[in-house]
């Protein structure tokens, strides 16, 4: 939402949550103390306890939205289609493209929940059941190679989505654009040269 439309208690409201994102990302949840959220917002302790009772409260809400967003994306897989076999790269590259940019807008809340051991764990087991049962429909319609296990190719795509995310998205050295290119080439057709001995 544009600053300039929004009331001066939506503003202060909004800028707790940003300056709480950028101190739970950099010292994570247990070491942000209330005090370094408002002093990174520039405001007081009473403007905290107007808008939120807690961190707890605020964190929660902050999340939230994240996650709700995060497992929508984590889905998108799970849409079978019929595709012509040269249309289901195009479309992982498109999810893997939504992926990358919500991460890109999100940057602070993507860097609290890929790198924070606190979420880690919970949310990596979700996100592996999510695109395990995806991989098996799409292996039931033939997108997907049938003897590949989804377990284990579900766990390398997020394997491969967090580092690329942590090091070139969050960093700056890369654009959403550049990965989702980059990591639907890897996740499509592998990194061995093709055997052209087969192909002729």
């Amino acid at each position: 939402m544009n600053q300039d439309k929004m009331g001066k208690g939506e503003q202060s409201r909004a800028r707790l949550l940003q300056a709480a994102a950028v101190q739970f990302a950099a010292v994570g949840y247990h070491r942000t103390r209330v005090s370094d959220i408002v002093r990174q917002a520039g405001l007081t302790q009473a403007a905290f306890y107007l808008y939120f009772p807690s961190k707890e409260s605020l964190y929660q809400e902050l999340m939230d939205g994240f996650f709700q967003k995060l497992w929508e994306l984590s889905d998108a897989g799970g849409k079978v289609t019929p595709l012509a076999r040269h249309e289901v790269r195009d479309r992982m590259k498109e999810n893997l493209l939504e992926l990358f940019r919500f991460f890109a807008r999100m940057p602070e809340q993507t860097r609290i929940v890929l790198t924070g051991a606190e979420e880690r764990e919970e949310l990596h087991r979700k996100l592996t059941s999510i695109v395990s049962a995806n991989l098996r429909k799409n292996q039931e319609a033939g997108h997907v190679r049938p003897e590949l296990s989804v377990e284990v190719a579900a766990e390398s795509m997020l394997a491969v989505v967090q580092r690329l995310t942590v090091r070139f998205l969050l960093s700056g050295e890369r654009t959403a654009e550049q990965l989702a290119e980059d990591a639907a080439a890897l996740l499509a057709k592998g990194i061995l040269q093709a055997d052209r001995t087969k192909e002729e």
